[in-house]
């Protein structure tokens, strides 16, 4: 019997290293500078991005891959072998990514009889979607059924969470995911939020001045998620955030210290594009 395929979009910050190990593939957004158009991750690195995101003045967007990408994916595993798909986006709120997705399974399912999908909305992005993306790959190793691995997967997707600091407001204004004139007068007095993607969409944790002070409630914030588990995984995350890192790795030294798995993982550039460099986030996942 075949193993399931499992399939992620690179807002879930799944990135090439992970995907090898774990046997998932990439369906990669695109990112769209002045001057020219890059597949994530595979025409433009994490760090070639936070340069070339840092020296430009001008807007970066961000853009779905064509339906065509998509089933040419299919294509390709379907050709090596498997039949059994299952298929994870970023929160269908943040982008089409989800509602192409559909289009395309239809289409390919309409060629492909014996094959089976199954897509799943995160309903969040980034490093919250990691352990969950992981977890079905390893199902899918140990040869659970498609079925299973849609259930389990269901299940983990409960306890996903994700909260953290940007550096300056820009990034989520220049996104579309916040008011510019919200933004514009948040960076003049220093306006510092603590923010979550709850419901899949962005939402506001607490309202801080300065970022000292947001650091220490997002500090705080991830010490109380922390004691939800008895046994639990911590990522930190960030673009060109060095030193914000080593502020809350300081603070959630004990929590790291009592973490079954610690990681420290850069933001793929999809995500880097509307939160900015200089962001820092955590998730904690029950182990």
């Amino acid at each position: 019997m075949k193993k399931v395929k499992i399939i992620a979009d690179s807002g879930c910050n799944i990135d090439l290293e992970m995907a090898k190990e774990y046997g998932i593939s990439i369906l990669p957004f695109n990112i769209n500078f002045k001057d020219k158009s890059y597949i994530d991750l595979y025409e433009i690195s994490k760090s070639e991005f936070l340069e070339k995101y840092k020296a430009s003045d001008e807007k970066v967007t961000t853009s779905i891959p064509s339906i065509g990408y998509f089933l040419k994916l299919l294509e390709e595993e379907y050709d090596r072998g498997y039949r059994d798909f299952l298929i994870f986006s970023i929160s269908k709120k943040l982008t089409g990514m989800n509602q192409m997705m559909h289009i395309g399974k239809d289409e390919f399912l309409e060629k492909k009889s014996d094959a089976n999908i199954e897509i799943i909305d995160t309903n969040t992005a980034t490093i919250a979607s990691i352990y969950p993306v992981i977890k079905a790959a390893k199902y899918a190793e140990d040869g659970e059924s498609l079925e299973q691995i849609y259930k389990k997967s269901l299940e983990n997707l409960k306890y996903v969470n994700v909260c953290g600091v940007v550096k300056n407001l820009d990034a989520l204004s220049r996104g579309g995911r916040l008011p510019k004139s919200i933004a514009k007068l948040g960076n003049l007095i220093s306006f510092s939020p603590v923010l979550c993607i709850e419901n899949g969409e962005v939402s506001l944790i607490k309202k801080v001045t300065g970022k000292k002070k947001s650091y220490k409630e997002l500090i705080k914030y991830v010490k109380k998620l922390c004691t939800k588990y008895d046994s639990y995984q911590l990522i930190i995350g960030g673009a060109g955030s060095d030193e914000p890192i080593e502020i809350i790795k300081e603070g959630l030294a004990e929590e790291i210290e009592k973490a079954n798995d610690f990681k420290i993982i850069d933001v793929t550039p999809v995500i880097g594009v509307h939160l900015g460099d200089g962001v820092v986030f955590c998730s904690v996942f029950p182990y």
